[in-house]
């Protein structure tokens, strides 16, 4: 009988071997296989494709750069090719054998591999310009739409890059990492709305995403929704086993309402002989709130590095504080600050301290001489304003100051530079009409944020202090009290801590740029003060802590209010306030004390290189300079 001859399209038996082994998943066997053959076969080419798509499978990266290698030299115009051999060569950290493959491109799948390696050896810019040419020519190129996303973010282009995840995620509504992207842009951006938003569309895609949860479990809390915030913690918990992120973000939220029993709690629920090294950093933080700092030392240097540095190396640096090792401590806020700058977006424009000094530029005596008279508004009366620097006890004395029954005081929310953010004209140029709409707006902002209008508001924010004339043109009769601090110990207080990345506490992450924004901060209230009929009264840091009643009374009667010996239990008042926005949370629930006073003389040598911009102030402000 004769043999029947083979089609000339069926193929050889052992590349038809391979391929269904490689279909039946056994990609070792096929790259075998391909490989036995290879040395015989007449033709090269389809046993070498199979064989560098098994090999790459594999994680067989030399192999499949060897079988890819040949077949390019035999079909040099095969795209795919190219992109797998350059891929490959990617894989080994060879990129400059893979820009040779894929540079000036104009494939899509060629020119996406070129923007990456733009991407990853810093060329923004550029690897920017190829992905967008990417997506004109592909639009459905999600790969490409999610790494612009990524690159226009680091490059500060938010609005560029809110668009391309925006995109990506229209392409892939189930990939959770992208929405991941956008709500950590989001929350660089301090978009705390529109991140919140992406989360919980991203939660009702993967529910049951234990990282994802834990990411919403922060932008509740960052909104103050903090029943939500744990909840989708102990959500994050149940669904992990073991100890997890949740653990620890659940926990600050218990720090940070001194909740100290639920902080004990929660770790208590933990299987200690089981848990990974990241558990010391909840035991640590415990032992430094128990006043345990031999044992927090310990603990804390069995923190890992997968614990994120600025929370880790704050840490390290509180308990070497607390435990006298200066040196030990001002290493720890050096590496913190050093992780928070690198991870905070690319600064564009001038800094906030350059902010402030254009503005006090522009506070010339026939500038202020020409404002014409505005009157305050009897609807509503015009607030009390908490300023100072950072730093200097403007928290506690808020806490102290619930304790008066006719004000409501509103921490840290960005109602000033809302209002002045609406201002589209010289202050000079404001008409009465005007003043009264951004009073308006002003008010309605507090409210958002809970003010209770049957009572008398408290603005404390800091850093309105470089506000004064903005506030005092909307609210003439407004009070301002000012916090003092040693301006010694508030830089250094602003340097050890570990404040959210924003525009203007970015300017605490250099001991440096710290004293230089305390220079042009009090330079601006000097200035305004000089220009400007504000009614102010000054409380004193080291005197409150020292006799809070003695330092107190006098602010009572200036603010025309009958004394409430409420005001000298804070630690009541921390208990009962809820959260606590600022660097200062762990120290409101303790006694009062005075060890912080003065603490800049164990610094004093790491200080010596700013002494000379902050020693004038501590002078005119009557505190020892050596």
């Amino acid at each position: 009988m004769a043999t029947r001859p083979t089609s000339p399209l069926t193929p050889p038996p052992a590349l038809l071997q391979a391929m269904q082994t490689m279909r039946a998943g056994n990609m070792r066997s096929a790259l075998d296989i391909v490989e036995a053959a290879l040395p015989g076969a007449e033709d090269r080419v389809p046993y070498l494709a199979l064989g560098g798509h098994a090999a790459l499978h594999l994680g067989q990266t030399d192999r499949a750069i060897a079988l890819l290698e040949e077949l390019l030299a035999l079909r040099p115009g095969d795209r795919a090719t190219r992109a797998n051999l350059a891929n490959a060569w990617l894989r080994t950290g060879r990129k400059d054998r893979a820009m040779t493959l894929v540079e000036g491109a104009d494939d899509p799948s060629l020119a996406r591999i070129e923007a990456f390696i733009h991407q990853e050896e810093g060329r923004l810019d550029s690897a920017a310009a190829i992905y967008r040419r990417v997506t004109d020519a592909n639009a459905d190129d999600l790969s490409s739409w999610n790494n612009l996303g990524n690159v226009l973010a680091a490059t500060g282009d938010i609005e560029g890059a809110i668009k391309a995840f925006e995109r990506a995620i229209t392409l892939a509504p189930a990939e959770v990492p992208i929405y991941l992207n956008l709500a950590e842009l989001l929350r660089q951006a301090d978009r705390h709305g529109a991140r919140l938003k992406t989360l919980l569309d991203a939660e009702k895609v993967a529910p049951d995403d234990p990282q994802l949860l834990t990411e919403l479990g922060l932008a509740h809390a960052t909104r103050d929704d903090l029943d939500a915030a744990v909840a989708s913690f102990e959500r994050a918990i149940a669904l992990s086993p073991g100890f997890g992120a949740a653990h620890i973000e659940l926990g600050m939220i218990y720090e940070s309402l001194n909740r100290v029993d639920e902080l004990a709690a929660l770790i208590g629920r933990v299987d200690r002989d089981n848990a990974p090294p990241e558990f010391s950093f909840l035991l640590a933080w415990q032992a430094r709130r128990d006043g345990r700092f031999e044992e927090a030392a310990l603990l804390a240097a069995a923190i890992p590095e997968t614990i994120h540095p600025l929370r880790r190396l704050h840490l390290i640096g509180g308990i070497a504080d607390r435990s006298g090792d200066a040196d030990a401590a001002f290493k720890a806020f050096e590496g913190m600050n050093s992780a928070a700058l690198a991870t905070a977006p690319p600064l564009k424009g001038p800094s906030f301290r350059g902010r402030v000094e254009a503005d006090v530029a522009h506070w010339t005596d026939d500038w202020a001489s020409g404002w014409p008279a505005i009157e305050s508004d009897p609807q509503h009366r015009d607030p009390i304003f908490l300023v100072g620097f950072p730093r200097s006890g403007t928290t506690l004395l808020d806490t102290m100051l619930m304790g008066l029954p006719e004000l409501s005081v509103i921490e840290e929310r960005p109602m000033a530079a809302r209002t002045l953010a609406l201002v589209d004209a010289d202050l000079l140029a404001l008409t009465p009409e005007r003043v009264t709409e951004l009073r308006d707006a002003y008010f309605a902002s507090a409210r958002e944020w809970g003010w209770d209008e049957t009572r008398w508001l408290v603005d404390k924010h800091p850093l309105n202090m470089t506000r004064l004339p903005f506030l005092h043109r909307l609210f003439p009769n407004a009070r301002f009290i000012f916090a003092e601090r040693h301006p010694y110990d508030a830089v250094l207080s602003c340097f050890m801590a570990n404040f959210q990345m924003n525009f203007a506490m970015r300017s605490f992450a250099s001991l440096d740029e710290a004293a230089r924004t305390y220079h042009a901060a009090f330079t601006a209230w000097e200035r305004a003060m000089q220009l400007f009929p504000a009614d102010v009264h000054a409380v004193r840091y080291e005197r409150l802590v020292a006799d809070p009643r003695a330092e107190l009374a006098p602010l009572v009667a200036w603010l025309g209010l009958q004394w409430d010996d409420a005001l000298l239990d804070h630690q009541q008042i921390a208990r009962s306030r809820g959260r606590v926005r600022t660097a200062s949370y762990s120290q409101i629930g303790e006694q009062l004390y005075t060890r912080a006073a003065d603490r800049w003389r164990r610094y004093a040598e790491h200080l010596a290189p700013v002494l000379p911009i902050l020693r004038p102030w501590a002078e005119r402000m009557g505190y020892e300079a050596d």
